[in-house]
């Protein structure tokens, strides 16, 4: 089989991709599936933390240089060496899978944040394959489509959308489909099917033409795969999320956040009432909280914490009561990461994270997902270390001044 060729590689959008991926261990491939995957780096098998991030680091490392296949089937075989590393399946195939999946997908995903860039002016997309006899039958039918870049099916098929999928696409403008003589497309979304595992119980969704687990779009910013991501986090065995906790660099929420909440300023000042700028992910819960919430019998179904638009304008315009400054919004995934206390209130069933100041605790409300749920930031206040002791809250995490 030919190797996949990548144009254009390195370029900053795909290295940047790649370096936002956390590095999860995993005992199989179906331990973390689906759009996960545009959030975690895995390798099926290697349930250790150590010999994931060193496969981590060798894509990235061969990905940034515009390295090869075979450069990174030296690196392979180095890190197995190092770890007595047992694996499933032939050398060829199971570096080629790897290094070229993770390859192909952070090219893709950074392709998708240029296309989105230009769509004002490229507001077209046409669905190409190689035209080759090796081209899967089920991915020919979408073949030269010319669809919207904003149409809902490129959630669905835009490549690579099943392994090592060689599927790319080109954007258009009016004037391209003018002289080309194009038309858009007239396309349905792909039929889906749920299939029942008798042995287990678990339902899985399957989309007609897309390979399983290849059901989302690599490069969207969209709470998909945050949402995914979390609730795997809390199905895969205890041991496994406790090392994918410890090893998230939950710094990377930062900039996309604050990026989200000036725009939501700025919108604010601007006067406007119908913000829509949607949501955005802005931490996880931690596994001492999961656990303490579990003996609540508050146990949530989703470790992720996002944060919707308009939760942020209500801080700023101070509806509940207290005006939160933009710089203090903007430290909302710092102190997610390392709260001074984190508190449950037994009478809303909600989560609060609190932070010493020099004029108190500044605190967020988090409610706790429900099924098929996230959690969410919904408030901020300004509150006292003996407001916080002497309220109605069980201290789950850390401590508050003032506490015995």
């Amino acid at each position: 089989m030919a190797d996949i060729k990548v144009d254009g590689l390195p370029f900053t959008e795909a290295i940047k991709f790649f370096q936002n991926k956390l590095v999860i261990p995993s005992r199989q491939w179906r331990d973390l599936v689906g759009p996960v995957h545009s959030k975690a780096f895995t390798v099926a098998g290697a349930a250790k933390l150590a010999i994931a991030t060193d496969f981590y680091n060798a894509v990235n490392q061969v990905i940034e240089s515009g390295g090869t296949l075979n450069d990174f089937r030296k690196e392979f075989d180095r890190i197995v060496d190092k770890h007595g590393w047992s694996y499933n399946g032939k050398r060829g195939w199971r570096t080629r899978v790897i290094f070229q999946t993770n390859k192909i997908t952070a090219y893709m995903a950074g392709k998708w944040e240029q296309l989105w860039r230009m769509r004002e002016y490229r507001p077209y997309l046409q669905y190409l394959t190689v035209g080759d006899e090796r081209v899967r039958q089920s991915h020919m039918k979408w073949h030269l489509k010319v669809i919207r870049i904003d149409h809902l099916i490129w959630r669905l098929i835009y490549p690579p959308n099943d392994w090592l999928c060689r599927c790319g696409v080109r954007s258009l403008s009016q004037d391209d489909m003018e002289e080309e003589g194009l038309t858009e497309s007239t396309v349905e979304m792909p039929r889906q099917s749920d299939t029942l595992d008798p042995e287990t119980g678990e339902v899985t969704r399957e989309y007609d033409g897309i390979g399983f687990s290849w059901d989302y779009n690599v490069g969207m910013e969209w709470l998909g795969p945050e949402k995914a991501f979390g609730q795997q986090l809390m199905e895969v065995p205890a041991d496994l999320r406790q090392a994918a906790l410890n090893n998230i660099d939950l710094n990377h929420f930062e900039n996309p956040f604050k990026r989200f909440s000036n725009k939501v300023a700025y919108q604010v000042v601007k006067g406007k009432t119908d913000i829509d700028s949607g949501a955005i992910g802005v931490g996880y819960v931690n596994n001492i909280v999961i656990n303490e919430l579990a003996d609540e019998l508050r146990y949530p179904t989703n470790a992720a914490i996002a944060i919707r638009d308009q939760s942020i304008a209500e801080m700023l315009n101070g509806a509940a009561g207290q005006s939160i400054a933009l710089s203090s919004i903007n430290q909302i995934p710092a102190i997610l990461r390392n709260p001074d206390a984190v508190l449950y209130n037994q009478s809303t069933q909600s989560l609060i994270y609190a932070k010493q100041g020099e004029n108190g605790y500044l605190a967020f409300t988090v409610t706790i997902a429900g099924q098929g749920e996230l959690n969410y930031v919904e408030s901020a206040f300004l509150v006292s270390g003996t407001e916080l002791i002497n309220g109605p809250y069980l201290l789950l995490f850390g401590s508050l001044a003032g506490a015995n």
